[in-house]
């Protein structure tokens, strides 16, 4: 029997059988011991605790930074649009509005497009100031003008070479004349029959049927004839100034000068021409007549023409029958009679 007992005892005895064997005095320090490595184990395991807290807290602050960044671009991104969206808006109401007062559709408000006929049409009154045309036409409707005309200024039609900058031909419309230079041919046609009025192709201007007179202010020319056996008047509501830059001849069956006040006749190479081949005559109705030195008893036979130097006037001188002698010179000086003066 001891030796069946024997193999039993020889394996790990239970904690109960070991205490049992220790006294009464170890059994205390056994539990001190093992608090002691209780103590020690919890203690070590502390810190790992707080390693895999402190760990596990720093990946959720990356992913809260993260986010508010996300936010903040997406917050910029979104203001960026805005203001682009009412840049636009504000755009839109800005076309709208130029369209709505400029009436722009195939053209603006005073004028039409025709991009197949290669037409700009012009309606009312436009106020322009250079207009280049590339063919140099320019015409009108059918029943209505074309009225070109400049605000206290005149208009200036100039053609220009596209190799030179200087006009070629020009046109000036101003408030004191007409001026046409550096043409070929210039003509002006009638608006309804298409018929010629004016053209410088040919070397006389006649008037055309229905036309009795011609009103201008100034003409230049080196010749006026009228046709046979018509006559021709010049006539002005205050005086008639005909001047020649060389010489000025008139020849015609009869030369009428009539004049409320005066008729002058003035040269700048002092000579002055009158010839007539039936002799000149002169209304001397209306030439006044001098006092002479004669008394105012003496008969008169005939009147002496006299002309006042340097003022070139006229006048009639009394001859009385006693004495036909007399000569211009024999005037009253007095103010009341001096025809000179």
């Amino acid at each position: 029997m001891s030796s069946l007992q024997e193999p039993c005892d020889s394996g790990s005895p239970s904690i109960s059988k070991a205490e049992d064997n220790l006294s009464n005095s170890d059994g205390p320090l056994l539990k001190k011991n093992l608090g002691r490595n209780i103590t020690t184990s919890s203690s070590e395991n502390i810190p790992k605790v707080k390693s895999l807290l402190m760990s596990s807290r720093v990946p959720s602050r990356d992913l809260s930074s993260t986010s508010f960044d996300m936010e903040k671009k997406r917050y910029c991104l979104w203001t960026l649009i805005c203001i682009l969206a009412m840049v636009g808006f504000c755009n839109l109401i800005l076309s709208i509005t130029i369209i709505a007062v400029l009436r722009v559709s195939q053209g603006m408000e005073s004028l039409e497009v025709i991009p197949n006929e290669n037409l700009v049409k012009f309606y009312g009154s436009t106020d322009l100031d250079k207009v280049c045309i590339e063919d140099g036409i320019c015409q009108g409707f059918g029943d209505e003008p074309v009225i070109l005309s400049g605000d206290s200024s005149g208009v200036q039609l100039n053609i220009k070479n596209r190799r030179h900058d200087h006009p070629r031909a020009n046109m000036d419309i101003l408030q004191n004349g007409t001026s046409v230079s550096k043409v070929e041919s210039f003509e002006i046609k009638d608006l309804h029959t298409g018929h010629s009025i004016f053209s410088t192709n040919f070397p006389n201007f006649g008037l055309p049927s229905g036309v009795g007179n011609i009103n201008v202010k100034l003409a230049e020319t080196h010749r006026i004839v009228s046709p046979v056996n018509e006559t021709l008047n010049l006539e002005s509501n205050k005086e008639v100034t005909m001047r020649g830059a060389e010489s000025l001849s008139m020849e015609s069956k009869e030369i009428v000068w009539m004049a409320d006040n005066d008729v002058k006749l003035k040269s700048n190479n002092s000579v002055i021409i009158v010839n007539g081949k039936n002799g000149i005559y002169l209304d001397v109705k209306k030439i006044p007549i001098a006092s002479g030195m004669s008394n105012d008893g003496d008969e008169i036979a005939q009147y002496k023409v006299c002309v006042c130097m340097p003022q070139g006037k006229l006048f009639r001188l009394p001859v009385p029958t006693k004495n036909l002698r007399i000569n211009c010179a024999k005037i009253s000086n007095s103010p009341e009679h001096n025809p000179c003066l």
